[in-house]
């Protein structure tokens, strides 16, 4: 953990540590990449409870904030309650906190039995959330198997995208054409991918896309026959 310093630049580059801000708490603010852009989130859990803002998608802002939250940490949860998407849970409000390092999920359920996931990150920031609530709101420790939708629904998503792509490929080796001749834009790259589609031909298309399938349902299987353990804590 890294200190918070009062007179970093409101501009600069947001941290991908926790940063612990004394008696005001713990800050753990993460950027992740991915092709559809990149989403910024915000944790912070001092003793009155925890407050976060998840998928910010604007970098200048995020970077102000994380730079005003530096100058005022006492002024944390409620500069970041006030953010779209900003929520806040007090300690008396948090029914249990859990997190499956291998399945990284992490989920903070309230006393209604409302949840709500945490964004995993690059840099172990799951486990710096969960550490930083052990640390600043206690509750009873514990571990548990995770339960078989907590380990298929992530699988799940990848096989319904997978499933998507992998029929498009198998429609598009179906059209490709010996005796196509492209023309226009970019014809040299459409010229390659219809002999590559004609030449891999809808069978081994559909060879290729079941055997990535067959490979995401076994890993499926074996982590639910391994069934992976989470930690609890029970405030």
């Amino acid at each position: 953990m890294t200190d918070a310093h009062n007179d970093r630049d409101s501009t600069s580059s947001p941290a991908t540590d926790a940063e612990l801000q004394g008696d005001a708490g713990t800050l753990i603010p993460w950027t992740v990449s991915n092709s559809d852009g990149s989403k910024s989130h915000i944790v912070h859990i001092d003793p009155e409870g925890m407050t976060w803002a998840l998928g910010m998608k604007k970098p200048e802002a995020f970077g102000q904030l994380v730079g005003r939250l530096a100058a005022q940490p006492d002024q944390s949860a409620a500069l970041i309650g006030e953010q779209k998407g900003g929520q806040h849970l007090s300690r008396n409000e948090i029914d249990r906190v859990t997190f499956a390092e291998d399945l990284k999920q992490l989920v903070i359920t309230d006393k209604a039995g409302k949840t709500q996931k945490i964004a995993k990150g690059d840099d172990d920031e799951q486990k710096q959330v969960f550490e930083a609530v052990g640390q600043h709101l206690g509750g009873k420790a514990s571990e548990e198997e995770a339960d078989a939708w907590s380990i298929i629904q992530g699988p799940l998503v990848t096989l319904a995208i997978f499933a998507a792509i992998g029929g498009f490929f198998i429609y598009f080796t179906t059209i490709s054409d010996p005796n196509y001749e492209a023309t226009g834009r970019r014809s040299g790259m459409k010229q390659l991918m219809n002999w590559l589609g004609y030449t891999i031909g809808p069978t081994w298309a559909s060879v290729i896309v079941g055997a990535l399938v067959l490979l995401i349902i076994s890993l499926t299987v074996v982590q639910l026959v391994k069934r992976p353990t989470r930690k609890v804590l029970e405030l």
